[in-house]
């Protein structure tokens, strides 16, 4: 069986401009997102050296920028987010990206919307 880690960032919170109706696009609204990712252990991990794993602050940094290119569904945010990890980082085996609407604009909804994205 191979080791592995899982590196993740949760409910990191962006004010963004994602949504199907113009309203959402022009006012926004607040979104929470966790990702997770699988990585192996790589016998470079003992040496303690950042190079050798994959940085949560790195992973942040795809998050924001996703985050900041407007989008009408929550799920093609997630798959621009999943796909940009792969593309940086080819050691990855897998994980998730859940994209959370804290206030959807749904009449007399007092939760929140969301999507989770597998890869």
């Amino acid at each position: 069986m191979d080791s592995s880690f899982e590196i993740s960032i949760e409910k990191a919170r962006f004010q963004a401009y994602h949504g199907v109706f113009e309203q959402e696009r022009r006012v926004g609204n607040m979104f929470e997102v966790s990702v997770k990712v699988t990585t192996p252990v790589s016998s470079q991990i003992e040496s303690d050296d950042i190079g050798a794993t994959l940085s949560y602050a790195d992973l942040y940094d795809v998050i924001k920028a996703e985050m900041e290119v407007p989008s009408k569904l929550l799920e093609h945010v997630c798959v621009r987010i999943a796909n940009e990890i792969k593309r940086r980082w080819a050691e990855v085996k897998g994980g998730e990206v859940k994209i959370v609407k804290l206030q959807p604009p749904i009449s007399g909804c007092t939760g929140e919307a969301s999507v989770k994205f597998f890869f």
